[in-house]
């Protein structure tokens, strides 16, 4: 929402914002716009923002915003300014940052299968870890928090529905997992599709220090066992315990979540002994080898040593009414030495030796845990002992009825039944309904006695398969786990689609209106806003009857693509709407490198421009425009998240990070003669890689020579106009020439690079008595430690920027040699955006050395000015500023006048004047490409969105921009680019 900031009109292209306008001002700003560029200007933020960034400590001349300006984090895009070189501060905000949350009230999933409010993190995110999407390995993973951020809205607040229920609330900026990667809300709309986590687990409730196991319980554990205490093992056990924190054991003990589904599994499908009846206690667990290392995990978690996972290869003979059958199966297990940790276990209740041959039961203090650890118990038992989610041969959607097997021997059956029974009142718990027990008599043991098979089945009514599949599901078994949670929504699937066909049945019949039908539902999931959404929404696609709906197998071959066996599923959105919300909104920085989490089942994640010449007049590639095209897109990975072509080790991206494009070119990735034409030659020396985040390397480490998403691009374009023919001639241009702009960044890595420091500037400013008008400001003084690393680690990202652009330089050399035959393309220059630079500049008359914020703007130094490179030194600096899709770009040089007045800054392109989201309203991308189409421009787009996010209108008119900066005197026009292809993320 704009505010009435107050504008003095200086001439045609300057306009003045008063120091006076508001407290704490510590200079004036002045604003670059004419009269048809302020109305976008002035329709946001952007005016307050350029007035708070006059108060930032240490700040010299003016703030500053260029005619492309509009409202960002902090700072405006389009912003400049100065602060003192050896006092003043450094801010990510007048780097380029953004930050985006979640409304408190968001169920978190956490790793022990419970979900918590968002909002209660604030006192406990240091020591908790929450379920999050591991992209590498393509599952359901853990990961720990580094930080946890709680701010008021600064973006629209809109709540999120899909088609199978769930729902969010979030910030318009905040990514959710979408096909095409990682996508903010505003960007969504209805019928696009997103990823969710069909389990729900159960609500968190806090466990009491109640004591469960206690030093005498052990000792009465040992009595039974017949463990005296010879040679002190009884005293050793007691203390290995203790110096674990596991004696005396409570419900709120740490360790206590993974000892209960170690306790769970190991009564299912595992065993304890003692070597030599009195030796060593031996805890061994079977399973996949996955899910054993999981265990393993939960086991070092705990305080113990876990072996190695050992295969081992058995035969087998069964005997058959048809006689014996052999087979070959490989075996995987683990094995947990030590008495310490066996006796734990016993104590707690876990059987010893063969179950099948003693009686034991439910242990007694699991009643009395909260209803999550008990989740936990039945979760890991059922990853032991219960059926896998299947459709029976022949019937494609109705499932089986799972139950919980358990053998027994003679005289021990009425113990098993009782251990069922227990089983069952437990799931009532959870809303989960069973069965009779039943049992069957097995074949005769080798040694004559007989086993039986007691089994405990649950309803597979449909309402009861979801509570049990979503509420309680698999622990320690990934596959059941994975179809555990396609079942779960295909089945609410099926009973939404069944209600829409029975909303809309009854419409017809009776034409009643959307209260009348509901209040005639019997299905007492759906409410109003649902029969609402089913009578009067915009779905893409009709309600499938039930008749016509897909195999389970169908559905989850298309739930799933792409997803691998994660358990994340996708889901259609069915609503999107503005969200009145009041209160603070909250967000995680978590540990994991995929930077994500779940939450309410969603699973919600430095640039430049570079001008290529080319040896090609445009006759010479009209018709081969396609092909070339479609090579670049094959040849240049594009789009959110996309990895690259590159693998780094973390030594070579340590190299990455402070060699920049130098390092591509050593690497085979360009030509010596590209380096002097890079600003800063492809490299700021001041770069160490030491103090860029793990997580900021793993972001980027498989994304160097990918060109993003958004507004990123490469385009095939001609020089149309020249206006300066000798300053072109120099620059290698002239009209009808074939040349290529490449506009693309950092990625990832220099976004988490900005994530990083914003929370270590936050804490600083406290530290060093920094008070500024807006939290988006946080700063740090540039000679404080902190400051230091920032700037290093800033630097760091631009090098990878100018790397990452470098490859992308190559790969379309190589395009081009083998579509057109000559890969003889020349750089004419590199400038970055987005940074913040040591320079020395004039100031009240004296040479001063200042940090330069460049915020969505591009330096304009003059002729002879000594960071020009040698073949510009006559002219000036290249000036790259591209338009928008479809449109013209420009190149123009550096100019005096800049230097004097915009620490020799301008613009770094059109400027937006729509959102991403407000862009794709009432146009498919089928229609912008028509239209590019019929201005002779072709257009390849890695993403659905990519071509109508990035339209025309969405954009100022750069010609208009470039003409404000032309006419001030900040740069020189010489010559206009148009294009012909168009390669978007």
């Amino acid at each position: 929402m704009a505010t009435k900031v107050p504008l003095e009109k200086v001439d045609e292209y300057r306009y003045r914002i008063p120091q006076t306008y508001k407290p704490g001002m510590r200079t004036a700003g002045l604003v670059y716009a004419d009269e048809e560029l302020l109305p976008a200007i002035k329709r946001d933020l952007t005016l307050e923002q350029v007035a708070n960034v006059a108060c930032l400590p240490g700040i010299v001349g003016l703030s500053l915003a260029m005619p492309d300006a509009h409202q960002g984090y902090g700072f405006p895009i389009g912003g400049v300014a100065a602060t003192e070189g050896e006092h003043g501060v450094i801010s990510p905000g007048g780097v380029g940052f953004d930050i985006c949350c979640l409304t408190g009230d968001a169920r978190i999933l956490h790793a022990h299968g419970y979900t918590l409010p968002l909002e209660q993190f604030a006192a406990r995110w240091v020591r908790e870890q929450i379920r999050c999407f591991d992209e590498q390995q393509g599952c359901l993973s853990v990961t720990g928090l580094r930080r946890f951020l709680s701010m008021r809205p600064r973006q629209p607040v809109y709540r999120l529905l899909t088609r199978s229920g769930q729902e969010v609330k979030a910030t318009a900026d905040h990514p959710f997992f979408t096909p095409e990667g990682m996508r903010p809300l505003e960007e969504l709309q209805v019928g696009d599709r997103v990823a969710v986590c069909p389990f729900e687990g159960v609500p968190h409730e806090e466990p009491s220090d109640e004591v469960i196991v206690d030093e005498e319980d052990v000792q009465q554990a040992l009595l039974r066992l017949d463990k005296g205490d010879r040679g002190n093992s009884r005293s050793q056990i007691l203390a290995h315990l203790k110096r674990r924190g596991l004696l005396p054991l409570r419900y709120s003990s740490p360790q206590l979540p993974y000892l209960i589904k170690l306790l769970a599994y190991l009564t299912g499908d595992g065993t304890i002994y003692f070597l030599n009846g009195h030796g060593k206690g031996v805890c061994r667990f079977y399973g996949q080898p996955e899910d054993l290392e999981q265990m393993r995990a939960d086991v070092r978690a705990v305080g113990f040593t876990p072996s190695k996972v050992y295969p081992r290869e058995r035969q087998h003979v069964i005997p058959t009414d048809y006689g014996e059958v052999h087979c070959a199966t490989c075996e995987t297990s683990f094995r947990v030495t030590g008495s310490a940790f066996a006796v734990l276990m016993i104590a707690l209740g876990a059987p010893l030796g063969s179950k099948a041959k003693q009686d034991f039961h439910l242990p007694t203090w699991l009643k009395g845990a909260p209803r999550w650890q008990q989740r936990l118990y039945l979760a890991a038992l059922f990853g032991a002992g219960m059926n896998i989610p299947e459709v029976p041969t022949g019937h494609q959607s109705d499932f089986y009825a799972p139950a919980l097997s358990l053998n027994k021997q003679d005289g021990f059956v009425a113990s098993g039944r009782a251990f069922l029974e227990e089983v069952a009142e437990l799931l009532a718990h959870f809303g989960v309904e069973t069965g009779a027990i039943s049992q069957q008599v097995s074949r005769p043991n080798p040694e004559g006695s007989v086993s039986y098979c007691l089994r405990l089945p649950i309803s597979n009514k449909t309402d009861n398969l979801i509570r049990l599949w979503s509420r309680v599901g698999f622990e320690y078994h990934r596959e059941k786990a994975f179809w555990a949670h396609v079942a779960v929504h295909y089945l609410r699937a099926k009973e939404r689609a069944a209600t829409e066909v029975e909303i809309r049945t009854i419409r017809e019949a009776t034409g009643g209106s959307a209260v009348v039908i509901y209040e005639q539902l019997e299905q007492p999931a759906v409410n109003l806003r649902f029969v609402e959404r089913t009578l009067y929404g915009q779905r893409r696609t009709n309600p499938r009857i039930l008749a016509e709906f897909p195999s389970f197998a169908e559905f989850a071959t298309e739930a799933t693509e792409g997803l691998g066996r994660s358990g994340l599923v996708w889901d259609e959105i069915a609503a999107k709407e503005r969200w009145d919300y009041i209160g603070p909104v909250y967000d995680f920085t978590v540990a994991h490198p995929s930077h994500n989490f779940v939450a309410e089942g969603f699973l919600v994640s430095n640039c430049g421009v570079r001008l290529l010449t080319t040896p090609l007049e445009r006759e010479e590639i009209q018709n081969r425009l396609k092909p070339l095209l479609d090579q670049l897109f094959r040849d240049i990975p594009s789009g959110t998240g996309k990895g690259g072509r590159i693998r780094l080790s973390r030594s070579e991206l340590n190299q990455v990070l402070e060699q920049g494009a130098q390092w591509a070119v050593r690497n085979g990735y360009g030509w010596e003669e590209d380096i002097p034409r890079l600003e800063e030659c492809g490299r700021m020396e001041e770069a160490r890689a030491q103090v860029v985040s793990d997580r900021a390397k793993q972001r980027g480490r498989d994304q160097l020579g990918t060109l993003g998403s958004g507004n990123h691009f490469l385009e095939i374009q001609y020089v149309d106009e020249v206006y300066e023919e000798a300053l072109a001639q120099v620059l290698g241009l002239h009209a009808g020439q074939i040349v290529v702009l490449i506009h693309t960044g950092s990625r990832g890595l220099g976004h988490q690079v900005a994530t990083d420091y914003l929370e270590i500037m936050k804490g600083g400013m406290k530290k060093y008595h920094i008070q500024v008008p807006d939290r988006q400001l946080a700063c740090i003084p540039i000679d404080t430690p902190e400051g230091r690393n920032y700037f290093r680690a800033m630097c760091a990202a631009a090098n990878f920027a100018y790397a990452n652009r470098q490859c992308i330089t190559h790969w379309t050399r190589e395009a081009f040699q083998r579509v057109v035959g000559t890969g003889e393309l020349h750089i004419v220059y590199d400038v970055t955006h987005n940074i913040a630079k040591i320079e020395e500049h004039e100031v009240d008359g004296e040479k001063r050395t200042v940090i330069v914020h460049r915020k969505g703007a591009t330096r304009a130094f003059p002729a002879h000015h000594p960071d020009v490179p040698e073949l510009y030194k006559e002219i000036g600096q290249p000036v790259l500023i591209p338009g928008s899709m479809g449109t013209c770009s420009y190149v123009l040089v550096g100019t005096e006048q800049a230097m004097r007045e915009t620490f020799g800054s301008v613009c770094h392109g059109a400027g937006r004047v729509m959102s991403r989201h407000a862009a794709k309203r009432g146009i498919s991308p089928k229609q912008v490409r028509n239209q590019l189409e019929a201005q002779g421009i072709i257009a390849r787009s890695a993403t659905r969105d990519g071509l109508t996010e990035e339209r025309p209108e969405a954009y100022k008119d750069v010609s208009e921009v470039v003409r404000v900066v032309h006419n001030a005197g900040l740069a020189k026009r010489v010559a206009r680019l148009t294009p012909l292809a168009v390669m978007k993320g």
